[in-house]
């Protein structure tokens, strides 16, 4: 279903009804890139739609892609550009691609994780990364990633620690915004850090030491299976 659906829309994909723009970069600009390929949702589960907001993003990316070739030092004739095509810096371009790519919001990070990592795997999967965005959305409100700072995570944890979590608990929930944000951050190719990453917290705190079965209590059992048989 989901080939049927893209083949008409270039440059796309679909998982779970949204269309996603999806392209290769070019092997002889990859490095102007740190990820192999531009993906980014389109916020629609429109064909129409899809295919109108793919195709101007492909013709944007073709223009700029244009421009980074005639920058290249060793592009044969470049000297004999007019100054003018030579120094044109393409701020306004640019810009569209740099906003593009930071305006990722927790919910559309959300989403990607969801979509890319979250085949086969179990309720357990899904049920621990929404409710860690919910958690921060509680804490902190919904931003875009580029928003979220360290105070935020500092609040963060504090939030957690008062709902009562054990630190275990505390654990898992930061470990899972850890990756939600990590993996869109590498999608995206997002030059920012992430403010979740190393934070200290009592990972033992609430939590309660599991004593060992008293030998008498083993005994008592032992004890009532040897009556049971006869």
């Amino acid at each position: 279903m989901t080939k049927l659906l893209t083949k008409s829309v270039p440059f796309t994909f679909n998982r779970y009804g949204y269309y996603y723009f999806s392209r290769r970069v070019p092997a002889d600009l990859i490095q102007h890139y740190s990820y192999p390929r531009i993906v980014q949702g389109l916020k629609t589960r429109s064909a129409h739609t899809a295919k109108r907001r793919a195709l101007v993003a492909a013709a944007k990316l073709d223009e700029y892609w244009s421009h980074l070739r005639m920058t290249d030092p060793d592009l044969i004739g470049r000297n004999l550009l007019r100054s003018g095509f030579k120094s044109h810096s393409w701020h306004t371009q640019h810009d569209v691609f740099t906003a593009t790519k930071a305006n990722i919001t927790l919910h559309e990070a959300l989403e990607t994780y969801l979509v890319q990592k979250g085949a086969n795997k179990g309720k357990t999967f899904y049920a621990a990364a929404q409710r860690a965005c919910a958690y921060l959305v509680e804490a902190c409100g919904a931003k875009d990633l580029a928003d979220y700072s360290r105070a935020d995570a500092l609040k963060y944890r504090d939030y957690l620690i008062a709902k009562g979590m054990a630190g275990s608990s505390v654990s898992r929930v930061i470990s899972s915004i850890r990756a939600v944000i990590n993996f869109a951050i590498s999608e995206y190719a997002l030059d920012l850090k992430n403010p979740f990453v190393g934070m200290y917290h009592d990972r033992l705190a609430g939590v309660s030491k599991r004593l060992p079965i008293p030998i008498e209590d083993i005994r008592k059992v032992q004890q009532q299976m040897l009556i049971s048989k006869r």
